[in-house]
């Protein structure tokens, strides 16, 4: 597998210089605007990348939604007719939502990853382990996969309380039959508890830092034509 390529949005004011998400996604939620954005991220990277996402095509791609975006009923049958217009293999589909986003509208962000998984998308849980009620999530939410939150994860090599809380999130993921993705990883010696962990799939700047989705893709599609793979997680903007 080449792994799921994380879509991460970047703006550029008027003067041309880069603003971060931490900035102007906030805004756009302020602003009732993170449906759109997400939307047009969803369509955008679709439209442009479908030939590499067809049932044989070695690309995953994975969104992230806003509380506003899995509050809209609308989305799923956004989802399903972009998906089905360009071609794309549902299996290629990740949707990553985290706990705060789920809060706002529990029937909404129910009905979504439900219809989601049925139609063949993964569904991760993100920021896995941030908010109290972590593991009360997995009764309510069936996903495949739950990435671990990096404040767990950046210090691990020297933190045992953080150490801990990784090996029970990942051996209770385990016996679900769900996987485990630990995020932030920046550090070698990390790197080596995880994999002692058990955890299987990570992503970091150890690995990869962000780069534009199309040379991403490329290199993928590339590699595969040379019949390499790669198995970690990247990110992608």
């Amino acid at each position: 597998s080449a792994g799921v390529v994380e879509v991460l949005a970047r703006l550029t004011d008027a003067h041309g210089n880069n603003v971060p998400p931490s900035e102007f996604i906030p805004a756009a939620e302020r602003f009732g605007m993170a449906s759109m954005l997400d939307r047009w991220v969803i369509r955008q990277a679709v439209e442009r990348h479908a030939p590499a996402m067809g049932r044989a095509g070695p690309v995953s791609l994975a969104f992230n939604l806003s509380a506003q975006t899995l509050s809209d009923p609308s989305l799923w049958p956004f989802v399903e007719d972009t998906l089905s217009r360009n071609g794309v293999f549902p299996g290629h589909v990740v949707f990553e939502i985290t706990e705060t986003a789920t809060v706002t509208n529990f029937a909404a962000a129910e009905s979504f990853v439900r219809s989601a998984r049925e139609a063949g998308c993964r569904v991760s849980l993100d920021d896995f382990g941030a908010g109290l009620s972590s593991f009360g999530y997995l009764r309510r939410f069936t996903v495949d996969s739950v990435k671990i939150d990096g404040e767990f994860v950046e210090n691990i090599a020297h933190n045992d309380f953080d150490r801990a809380i990784v090996a029970s999130i990942s051996g209770i993921a385990r016996d679900l039959g769900i996987h485990v993705v630990a995020e932030r990883i920046e550090d070698p010696e990390a790197l080596a508890v995880l994999q002692g962990l058990g955890v299987k799939y990570v992503q970091g700047y150890l690995l990869h830092r962000p780069e534009p989705l199309a040379a991403v893709i490329e290199r993928i599609r590339r590699d595969e034509d040379d019949g390499m793979t790669e198995g970690e997680d990247r990110r992608a903007s």
